[in-house]
């Protein structure tokens, strides 16, 4: 088969299906990797999921014993607040909803 009649810009139909394929492989790793990823919570942020104020959430929900650890992220001026990954406060929160 001769391919002189066709202009430079042409790229065969199984190479372009190829290069598809490449394309969706590479974006569907990228999502999953993204998924790995954990958000961070902080008080503010918990305590609007839960539609309660901050000091609720600080004096009566963060304080118990099986509530998730916090992370506390070190700078230069000290720290700063408490941080909670989204998903472990999640995975609480539905430990703790009525059946």
């Amino acid at each position: 088969m001769s391919f002189q009649h066709l202009s430079e810009d042409y790229v065969p139909t199984h190479v372009q299906n190829r290069r598809i394929i490449e394309l969706l492989e590479e974006i569907l790793h990228e999502t999953r990797a993204s998924k790995t990823i954990k958000r961070m919570w902080s008080l503010d942020d918990i305590a609007a999921y839960l539609n309660r104020s901050k000091i609720t959430i600080q004096q009566r929900v963060v304080c118990k014993p099986d509530f998730p650890d916090a992370v506390r992220i070190p700078t230069k001026a000290g720290r700063l607040g408490p941080l909670w990954y989204q998903d472990e406060v999640l995975k609480w929160i539905k430990r703790h909803q009525k059946k």
